[in-house]
């Protein structure tokens, strides 16, 4: 069996948390022969990719992992285009997994493990709701810009979200149902996503289990909690400084002082969604820029002329700060931002009235905070 991180477990000061040893035996009944089997997960925030070959279907994995981890476990060999490689996903958790399937690993099932038993009656809780939002999503996709106008889309996107309500709703009832299972915890990080709501998430985070808190998953999203009550509805958003194109400091308490809007805008010039929003905010600031509004644009980028180059091709005449380290920016790490395009608006105090908001939402917020001015 080869590891491909083995190494780093024998560098000195590697820092690990506690750990828990795993021991995977698996079965496919109709395998003969030899074949490679890969498995694929997360330790310590960085990718293990792990191999073994199966004996007339018997092989096993032994390692190590901090807390349950969501893994891959794929047969390697060569597939022509159209088919999908044979796999299956499943937890890694402390102690024996028995892992069992007749004729392929996509058909398995995990006969031991609490985690394990409590993902299959998740994934059962929301099964068919699942599959509907990937036929909708499908659907999307192969839509043309003109049936996208229709009456018949419109409907589309409002079942898609009404399903995503309804999947949150099975989870918020596992959660509150399962208090002590690791999968309540996943359950949150789904339900919280990138743009995390506190007076949503706070509440479901209370009612879980001490032991949960105290995982490195729990202490991560207790973390995130406290770095989402910096950007709260209606809490005073704390200033930053930041450097421009030139180099030169930019803070956000002065821009806030000279408008009556202010969007607080992250993106990055390699960012595909950040580049379709932008004509968005850039008819914003053309429409209420007289008016008060005024923008501050973070950049994710690692690469001043990139950076530079995409705002001139994008027509972005605001004040832009970056400090050119990518997700290790400090200002997005110390606003709890996870994914971009990302955005907060600002009242003329600089307290925070709405995030996330793009396209006509935006427009519109904006329209009706200048009215009332």
């Amino acid at each position: 069996m080869k590891n491909i991180l083995s190494i780093f477990i024998l560098l000195p000061g590697f820092a690990m948390a506690q750990q828990q040893n795993f021991h995977l035996k698996g079965t496919v009944e109709e395998w003969r022969g030899k074949d490679s089997v890969f498995i694929y997960y997360l330790r310590d925030n960085k990718q293990v990719t792990d191999s073994t070959v199966a004996t007339d279907g018997h092989f096993e994995f032994k390692g190590s992992i901090s807390q349950p981890v969501l893994s891959y476990i794929a047969l390697h060999k060569p597939i022509k285009p159209t088919e999908i490689r044979d796999n299956y996903r499943f937890y890694l958790e402390e102690g024996n997994i028995r892992l069992h399937a007749k004729d392929s690993l996509r058909h398995s099932i995990i006969t031991s493990g609490k985690v394990n038993a409590d993902y299959q009656e998740l994934e059962k809780a929301i099964a068919v709701t699942s599959k509907r939002l990937l036929a909708l999503k499908m659907e999307a996709v192969k839509s043309t810009p003109e049936q996208r106008k229709t009456p018949a889309f419109a409907a589309l996107e409002k079942e898609y979200y009404t399903g995503l309500d309804s999947m949150e709703a099975i989870r918020i009832r596992f959660i509150k149902t399962h208090p002590a299972s690791f999968m309540s915890l996943e359950a949150l990080n789904v339900i919280a996503g990138n743009t995390m709501q506190f007076q949503k998430t706070a509440p479901l985070f209370e009612k879980l289990s001490p032991s949960l808190k105290q995982t490195p998953l729990g202490k991560d999203f207790a973390s995130r909690l406290e770095t989402a009550k910096k950007t709260l509805t209606g809490v005073v958003m704390p200033s930053f400084t930041s450097l421009d194109t030139a180099r030169k400091e930019v803070h956000l308490k002065e821009v806030v002082q000279h408008a009556k809007v202010t969007l607080v805008d992250f993106w990055a010039s390699w960012c595909a969604p950040c580049r379709a929003e932008n004509p968005n905010v850039v008819k914003a600031f053309n429409a209420f820029h007289e008016k008060g509004f005024d923008i501050i644009s973070v950049s994710l980028d690692d690469n001043a002329d990139r950076w530079k180059a995409a705002i001139i091709k994008d027509g972005m005449p605001w004040h832009h700060v970056s400090g050119l380290k990518k997700w290790d920016e400090p200002v997005a790490q110390f606003f709890g931002i996870q994914g971009i395009p990302d955005n907060f608006l600002l009242d003329e105090q600089g307290r925070v009235i709405a995030r996330g908001l793009k396209g006509v939402e935006l427009y519109n917020r904006i329209a009706g905070l200048l009215e009332k001015k």
